[in-house]
């Protein structure tokens, strides 16, 4: 009886978490050009060597090299090159567009970056943020150039 109990949890345990565990493993994008030494570092502090055609996640934070560059289209056509000795991470990506849920929090916390903004800045401008301590900006139309200043 014991045990049957125990599976019968472990069942609705599995059932309930499932979900969520597949969800949160989807792809935001994908690494479309690299040069250099260019690294992923997951969120459990875990790092992968990029190269093309591997996939970005949600709180993944991406490293280049001196001389490192990488180019990313995220799922909303948002496309972020990430310059060489930069550190980039992907703090919030949520894109629904059929229900207008859309958000994208990012943070260069060193080096540069440029970006050509996609669906998200168009469905809500506001839900696209690009967090930098100390920097400049150039925003032309919706392609803007970031670099974070030493």
């Amino acid at each position: 009886m014991k045990g049957s109990i125990n599976m019968n949890l472990f069942k609705i345990v599995l059932i309930i978490g499932l979900p969520i565990i597949v969800l949160a493993s989807q792809p935001v994008g994908l690494v479309k050009s690299v040069q250099g030494d260019v690294l992923s570092i997951k969120d459990d502090k875990t790092s992968i060597t990029l190269k093309v055609g591997d996939n970005i996640y949600e709180k993944d934070t991406i490293k280049t090299a001196v001389g490192g560059l990488v180019g990313i289209i995220f799922e909303d056509n948002t496309v972020i090159s990430i310059g060489s000795n930069s550190e980039f991470s992907i703090d919030e990506y949520f894109f629904e567009p059929n229900k207008k849920k859309v958000n994208f929090a990012s943070n260069l916390a060193k080096g540069s970056m440029s970006c050509i903004t996609g669906l998200i800045a168009k469905i809500n401008p506001n839900a696209m943020k690009i967090k930098a301590k100390s920097a400049s900006i150039g925003i032309r139309g919706t392609y803007f150039i970031v670099e974070v200043e030493k």
